[in-house]
């Protein structure tokens, strides 16, 4: 297992970064679009809005508390003072975290359902991050931290978990078919329900993890059958 010890790549860097931006005066912010506003209204017209109420969101998990997702964002360059938007993108967040995701901080991000096909998620900070029902079919998450996040439902097909912290992470009822498992850590991992064929857990303690409905011997070099609790 690999352990995080720093908070990965802020998301807001790795969006300036992939739209070609600058550092300005007064910074970036997010700001979240919802489709049907953005489209009635206009997207500077929302974001005009929302920096005149002093709301500012810079973190993934900052965007979740305020009942925001990452699949459509504003990225926003302020002017001096922080007052008033100098340049604004709309961001696609599945796209951006597919391809750009790696090492990123998502902690505490609201991904429910998210389309994140073969994203590359290699050592992405994912700890509490809600990914219920999110599509990760051979997504790149090996060394990820995915400690306490949901992923109840997820699609994770043929994915790379390899090292990946999945410790009291919920995987009940996931697709978890041909992934690649190895070295996981699985310490209080809930595998209700979900459909492990073929998946590769060489090197993999599952006696603590939660197990009641899932088929172990699905799995493929399994080192030690999990406890039923």
């Amino acid at each position: 297992m690999t352990t995080s010890v720093a908070a990965g790549r802020p998301l807001l860097d790795v969006a300036v970064e992939a739209v070609g931006g600058s550092p300005t005066t007064g910074g970036h912010v997010f700001v979240p679009l919802p489709p049907a506003t953005a489209c009635a209204t206009g997207v500077r017209e929302v974001v005009g809005a929302s920096l005149a109420t002093g709301r500012r969101t810079r973190t993934a998990r900052e965007l979740a508390e305020a009942d925001a997702g990452l699949d459509l964002l504003a990225l926003v360059a302020l002017t001096t003072g922080g007052r008033e938007a100098a340049e604004v993108w709309a961001i696609e967040g599945w796209r951006l975290l597919r391809a750009h995701g790696a090492g990123v901080d998502l902690r505490g991000a609201n991904l429910r359902g998210a389309m994140l096909r073969g994203a590359r998620l290699r050592g992405a900070h994912l700890g509490e991050a809600d990914l219920r029902g999110a599509d990760l079919v051979k997504a790149e998450l090996a060394d990820a931290d995915l400690s306490g996040a949901d992923l109840a439902g997820s699609n994770l097909y043929s994915a790379s978990l390899k090292s990946a912290d999945l410790t009291e992470t919920s995987l009940c009822r996931a697709d978890l078919r041909n992934p690649d498992l190895r070295a996981a850590c699985c310490v209080r991992t809930a595998f209700r329900g979900a459909d492990l064929w073929m998946a590769y857990m060489w090197g993999v303690d599952t006696s603590q993890a939660f197990t009641d409905g899932a088929d172990l011997g699905r799995a493929d070099h399994l080192d030690q059958k999990a406890v039923k609790t």
